[in-house]
Protein backbone atom coordinates (compact mmCIF):
# COMPACT_ATOMS: atom_id res chain seq x y z
CA UNK A 1 0.00 0.00 0.00
CA UNK A 2 1.29 3.31 -1.00
CA UNK A 3 1.02 5.34 1.65
CA UNK A 4 -1.03 8.47 1.50
CA UNK A 5 -2.88 6.76 -1.66
CA UNK A 6 -6.35 7.82 -0.58
CA UNK A 7 -5.25 11.75 -0.49
CA UNK A 8 -4.42 12.09 -4.29
CA UNK A 9 -7.78 12.44 -5.31
CA UNK A 10 -8.42 15.17 -2.77
CA UNK A 11 -5.08 16.48 -2.37
CA UNK A 12 -4.62 19.78 -3.86
CA UNK A 13 -0.99 18.93 -5.59
CA UNK A 14 0.78 22.35 -5.94
CA UNK A 15 4.60 22.55 -6.51
CA UNK A 16 5.11 25.42 -5.00
CA UNK A 17 9.03 27.27 -4.99
CA UNK A 18 8.20 30.20 -2.69
CA UNK A 19 10.13 32.14 -0.20
CA UNK A 20 9.11 32.26 3.87
CA UNK A 21 4.94 31.84 3.65
CA UNK A 22 2.58 34.00 5.90
CA UNK A 23 0.68 31.91 8.46
CA UNK A 24 -2.22 29.92 6.94
CA UNK A 25 -5.38 32.10 7.97
CA UNK A 26 -8.79 30.45 7.34
CA UNK A 27 -12.64 30.98 7.43
CA UNK A 28 -13.98 29.53 11.22
CA UNK A 29 -16.11 26.56 9.39
CA UNK A 30 -19.40 26.64 10.41
CA UNK A 31 -20.46 24.51 13.54
CA UNK A 32 -20.39 20.44 13.21
CA UNK A 33 -17.87 21.23 10.29
CA UNK A 34 -13.84 21.40 11.34
CA UNK A 35 -11.79 20.47 8.30
CA UNK A 36 -9.37 23.71 6.94
CA UNK A 37 -6.53 23.60 4.73
CA UNK A 38 -5.61 21.56 1.91
CA UNK A 39 -2.66 18.93 1.53
CA UNK A 40 0.01 20.36 -0.44
CA UNK A 41 3.12 18.82 -1.87
CA UNK A 42 7.08 19.90 -3.10
CA UNK A 43 9.45 18.97 -4.85
CA UNK A 44 12.71 19.11 -2.53
CA UNK A 45 15.11 21.66 -3.97
CA UNK A 46 19.11 21.20 -3.86
CA UNK A 47 19.63 22.80 -0.80
CA UNK A 48 16.43 21.61 0.91
CA UNK A 49 16.14 19.82 4.10
CA UNK A 50 13.56 19.21 7.18
CA UNK A 51 14.17 22.93 8.84
CA UNK A 52 14.40 24.78 5.19
CA UNK A 53 10.69 23.48 4.26
CA UNK A 54 9.16 23.25 7.44
CA UNK A 55 9.69 27.08 7.74
CA UNK A 56 9.25 27.62 4.08
CA UNK A 57 5.61 26.29 4.72
CA UNK A 58 5.24 26.93 7.96
CA UNK A 59 4.57 23.59 9.95
CA UNK A 60 6.45 21.79 12.56
CA UNK A 61 9.35 19.13 12.37
CA UNK A 62 6.59 16.23 14.07
CA UNK A 63 4.61 16.94 10.92
CA UNK A 64 7.40 16.78 8.40
CA UNK A 65 8.35 13.22 9.72
CA UNK A 66 4.78 12.31 10.47
CA UNK A 67 3.71 12.51 6.88
CA UNK A 68 7.38 11.69 5.15
CA UNK A 69 8.60 8.26 6.43
CA UNK A 70 10.03 7.62 3.20
CA UNK A 71 12.67 10.52 3.88
CA UNK A 72 15.99 10.34 6.09
CA UNK A 73 15.11 14.03 8.62
CA UNK A 74 18.35 13.73 9.96
CA UNK A 75 20.28 14.40 6.26
CA UNK A 76 19.13 16.94 3.15
CA UNK A 77 16.61 15.87 0.98
CA UNK A 78 17.59 14.12 -2.49
CA UNK A 79 17.14 16.52 -5.25
CA UNK A 80 13.37 16.45 -6.57
CA UNK A 81 12.13 13.81 -3.82
CA UNK A 82 8.55 14.70 -3.37
CA UNK A 83 7.43 15.98 -0.43
CA UNK A 84 3.82 15.29 1.39
CA UNK A 85 3.01 19.50 3.54
CA UNK A 86 0.62 18.55 6.61
CA UNK A 87 -1.39 21.50 5.73
CA UNK A 88 -4.59 20.30 6.38
CA UNK A 89 -5.97 20.52 10.00
CA UNK A 90 -9.43 19.22 12.13
CA UNK A 91 -10.38 21.79 14.85
CA UNK A 92 -9.98 20.31 18.34
CA UNK A 93 -13.35 19.96 19.63
CA UNK A 94 -13.69 22.87 21.89
CA UNK A 95 -14.98 26.20 21.95
CA UNK A 96 -13.70 27.96 19.16
CA UNK A 97 -12.63 31.11 20.86
CA UNK A 98 -9.09 33.15 21.95
CA UNK A 99 -6.03 30.36 22.07
CA UNK A 100 -6.06 26.46 21.76
CA UNK A 101 -2.80 24.47 21.73
CA UNK A 102 -2.91 21.07 20.99
CA UNK A 103 -0.26 19.62 22.44
CA UNK A 104 0.39 16.30 20.89
CA UNK A 105 -0.35 17.71 17.60
CA UNK A 106 2.07 20.35 18.65
CA UNK A 107 -0.20 22.70 17.01
CA UNK A 108 -1.73 25.77 17.99
CA UNK A 109 -5.21 27.66 16.90
CA UNK A 110 -5.99 31.50 17.07
CA UNK A 111 -9.50 32.74 16.83
CA UNK A 112 -9.03 36.85 16.38
CA UNK A 113 -11.43 38.28 18.49
CA UNK A 114 -14.28 39.73 16.36
CA UNK A 115 -13.28 37.93 13.07
CA UNK A 116 -14.34 34.79 10.99
CA UNK A 117 -10.81 33.39 10.98
CA UNK A 118 -8.80 30.95 12.53
CA UNK A 119 -5.07 30.99 12.31
CA UNK A 120 -2.81 27.94 12.96
CA UNK A 121 0.34 27.88 14.14
CA UNK A 122 3.20 24.72 14.25
CA UNK A 123 4.90 25.13 18.08
CA UNK A 124 7.79 22.96 20.06
CA UNK A 125 6.75 22.18 23.39
CA UNK A 126 8.18 20.76 26.65
CA UNK A 127 10.56 17.63 27.05
CA UNK A 128 9.05 14.68 28.20
CA UNK A 129 8.16 15.46 32.01
CA UNK A 130 8.17 19.23 31.34
CA UNK A 131 4.72 19.12 29.68
CA UNK A 132 3.02 22.46 30.34
CA UNK A 133 -0.17 22.12 32.49
CA UNK A 134 -3.00 21.01 30.40
CA UNK A 135 -5.68 23.51 31.74
CA UNK A 136 -7.20 26.76 31.02
CA UNK A 137 -5.76 29.91 31.61
CA UNK A 138 -5.57 33.21 30.13
CA UNK A 139 -2.89 36.07 28.66
CA UNK A 140 -1.64 38.08 31.31
CA UNK A 141 0.84 40.62 29.40
CA UNK A 142 3.33 40.56 26.46
CA UNK A 143 6.46 41.58 25.78
CA UNK A 144 8.97 42.56 23.02
CA UNK A 145 12.20 42.18 23.49
CA UNK A 146 11.83 40.18 26.76
CA UNK A 147 14.39 39.22 29.84
CA UNK A 148 14.86 35.61 30.60
CA UNK A 149 15.24 34.66 33.91
CA UNK A 150 15.95 31.11 33.72
CA UNK A 151 14.18 29.06 36.33
CA UNK A 152 16.10 26.58 39.01
CA UNK A 153 15.84 23.78 37.05
CA UNK A 154 16.81 25.36 33.95
CA UNK A 155 20.22 26.58 35.42
CA UNK A 156 20.77 23.07 36.75
CA UNK A 157 20.44 21.52 33.82
CA UNK A 158 22.44 23.51 31.63
CA UNK A 159 25.33 23.20 34.42
CA UNK A 160 25.04 19.50 34.15
CA UNK A 161 25.88 20.26 30.37
CA UNK A 162 28.64 22.32 31.50
CA UNK A 163 26.91 25.57 30.72
CA UNK A 164 27.02 28.22 32.89
CA UNK A 165 23.73 30.50 32.84
CA UNK A 166 23.02 33.99 34.14
CA UNK A 167 20.06 34.47 36.49
CA UNK A 168 18.76 37.04 34.28
CA UNK A 169 19.45 37.29 31.03
CA UNK A 170 18.95 40.58 28.71
CA UNK A 171 17.44 40.70 25.60
CA UNK A 172 19.64 40.21 22.67
CA UNK A 173 20.54 37.32 20.11
CA UNK A 174 21.96 34.94 22.65
CA UNK A 175 18.29 35.28 24.76
CA UNK A 176 16.23 31.78 23.39
CA UNK A 177 13.27 33.75 24.24
CA UNK A 178 13.75 35.80 20.72
CA UNK A 179 12.03 38.98 20.51
CA UNK A 180 8.47 38.69 21.49
CA UNK A 181 7.12 36.62 24.87
CA UNK A 182 3.37 36.25 25.63
CA UNK A 183 3.24 35.72 29.72
CA UNK A 184 0.01 33.46 30.99
CA UNK A 185 -1.47 32.91 34.34
CA UNK A 186 0.38 29.92 34.72
CA UNK A 187 3.53 31.35 35.89
CA UNK A 188 6.85 30.65 34.51
CA UNK A 189 5.34 29.21 31.27
CA UNK A 190 5.53 31.30 28.45
CA UNK A 191 4.21 31.40 24.63
CA UNK A 192 7.24 32.98 22.63
CA UNK A 193 9.64 33.15 19.89
CA UNK A 194 12.93 31.20 19.42
CA UNK A 195 16.75 31.62 18.59
CA UNK A 196 16.23 27.58 17.97
CA UNK A 197 13.71 27.05 14.95
CA UNK A 198 14.83 23.41 14.38
CA UNK A 199 13.16 23.16 17.97
CA UNK A 200 9.54 24.02 16.28
CA UNK A 201 7.58 20.78 16.29
CA UNK A 202 9.78 19.27 18.74
CA UNK A 203 9.70 18.26 22.64
CA UNK A 204 12.97 20.71 23.25
CA UNK A 205 11.93 23.35 25.57
CA UNK A 206 11.30 22.91 29.73
CA UNK A 207 7.19 23.65 29.67
CA UNK A 208 7.43 27.06 27.44
CA UNK A 209 5.42 27.07 23.81
CA UNK A 210 7.75 28.01 21.45
CA UNK A 211 6.83 29.82 17.93
CA UNK A 212 8.86 29.97 14.42
CA UNK A 213 9.75 34.24 14.99
CA UNK A 214 7.33 35.26 11.97
CA UNK A 215 4.68 33.55 13.10
CA UNK A 216 4.51 35.14 16.69
CA UNK A 217 5.39 38.20 15.35
CA UNK A 218 2.11 37.46 12.89
CA UNK A 219 -0.57 37.61 15.70
CA UNK A 220 1.30 39.17 18.48
CA UNK A 221 -0.28 43.01 17.63
CA UNK A 222 -3.65 41.81 17.91
CA UNK A 223 -3.16 39.84 21.64
CA UNK A 224 -4.10 41.75 24.58
CA UNK A 225 -5.02 40.86 28.25
CA UNK A 226 -7.51 38.06 28.96
CA UNK A 227 -7.20 36.42 26.26
CA UNK A 228 -8.65 33.06 26.94
CA UNK A 229 -6.20 29.62 26.45
CA UNK A 230 -6.75 26.51 26.26
CA UNK A 231 -3.74 23.88 26.66
CA UNK A 232 -5.79 20.46 25.43
CA UNK A 233 -4.55 17.04 25.57
CA UNK A 234 -6.22 15.75 21.94
CA UNK A 235 -3.87 13.44 19.94
CA UNK A 236 -6.99 12.26 18.12
CA UNK A 237 -9.33 14.38 16.45
CA UNK A 238 -12.61 12.95 14.68
CA UNK A 239 -15.26 15.38 13.38
CA UNK A 240 -17.40 16.33 10.44
CA UNK A 241 -16.56 18.28 7.20
CA UNK A 242 -19.82 18.44 5.14
CA UNK A 243 -21.35 14.63 5.13
CA UNK A 244 -17.59 13.21 5.37
CA UNK A 245 -16.11 11.92 8.52
CA UNK A 246 -12.73 12.32 9.17
CA UNK A 247 -10.35 11.32 11.80
CA UNK A 248 -6.71 12.75 12.29
CA UNK A 249 -4.32 10.45 14.95
CA UNK A 250 -0.93 11.95 16.27
CA UNK A 251 1.19 10.09 18.68
CA UNK A 252 0.52 10.75 22.27
CA UNK A 253 2.42 12.51 24.99
CA UNK A 254 4.22 9.75 26.65
CA UNK A 255 3.95 11.05 30.31
CA UNK A 256 0.47 11.29 30.13
CA UNK A 257 -2.37 8.55 30.10
CA UNK A 258 -3.86 8.84 26.64
CA UNK A 259 -2.76 5.19 25.20
CA UNK A 260 -6.78 4.29 25.08
CA UNK A 261 -7.45 7.60 23.34
CA UNK A 262 -4.74 7.58 20.31
CA UNK A 263 -5.58 3.22 20.53
CA UNK A 264 -7.97 1.50 17.57
CA UNK A 265 -10.85 1.22 20.42
CA UNK A 266 -10.14 4.58 21.34
CA UNK A 267 -10.78 6.17 17.83
CA UNK A 268 -13.66 3.57 17.43
CA UNK A 269 -15.41 4.78 20.87
CA UNK A 270 -14.87 8.14 19.13
CA UNK A 271 -16.58 7.91 15.62
CA UNK A 272 -19.27 5.60 17.35
CA UNK A 273 -20.09 8.91 18.91
CA UNK A 274 -19.98 11.25 15.92
CA UNK A 275 -22.03 8.61 13.77
CA UNK A 276 -24.93 7.78 16.07
CA UNK A 277 -28.62 8.60 14.59
CA UNK A 278 -27.18 9.06 11.61
CA UNK A 279 -26.40 6.20 8.47
CA UNK A 280 -22.75 6.61 8.28
CA UNK A 281 -20.63 4.00 6.24
CA UNK A 282 -17.49 3.99 7.85
CA UNK A 283 -13.73 2.65 6.30
CA UNK A 284 -12.70 0.39 9.32
CA UNK A 285 -9.25 -0.37 7.28
CA UNK A 286 -8.60 3.18 6.93
CA UNK A 287 -9.07 3.46 10.81
CA UNK A 288 -7.13 0.48 11.57
CA UNK A 289 -4.61 2.54 9.44
CA UNK A 290 -4.89 5.77 11.15
CA UNK A 291 -4.48 4.06 14.31
CA UNK A 292 -1.20 2.91 13.50
CA UNK A 293 0.05 5.12 11.49
CA UNK A 294 -1.09 8.29 13.59
CA UNK A 295 0.77 10.25 10.53
CA UNK A 296 -0.92 13.95 11.86
CA UNK A 297 -3.21 13.97 8.36
CA UNK A 298 -7.19 14.12 8.44
CA UNK A 299 -8.20 11.30 6.63
CA UNK A 300 -11.75 10.50 5.49
CA UNK A 301 -13.13 7.21 7.56
CA UNK A 302 -16.80 7.69 6.18
CA UNK A 303 -19.95 8.82 4.74
CA UNK A 304 -23.53 9.69 5.11
CA UNK A 305 -25.39 7.37 3.21
CA UNK A 306 -28.27 8.93 1.41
Amino acid sequence: MIRHIENLFLAVFIFLFSSVLQAAAYPVPSPNQSLIGAVQYTRAESTDNVVTIAKRYDIGFNAMEGANPQLDMSKGFPVGSTVLLATQHLLPDISRTGIIINLPEMRMYYFPEGSNQVLTYPIGIGKIGKTIPITKTSVVRKVVNPTWVPTKNIREFNLEQGIVLPRVMPPGPDNPLGPYAIYMRIPTYLIHSTIFPESVGKRASFGCIRMYESDIEDFFPSVTKNIPVAIVNSPVKVDWQNDRLYAEAHPPLEEHDDSYDSSLPGIVHQINNKVKDRPVLVDWQMVSYIAEEQDGLPHEVGMVIR
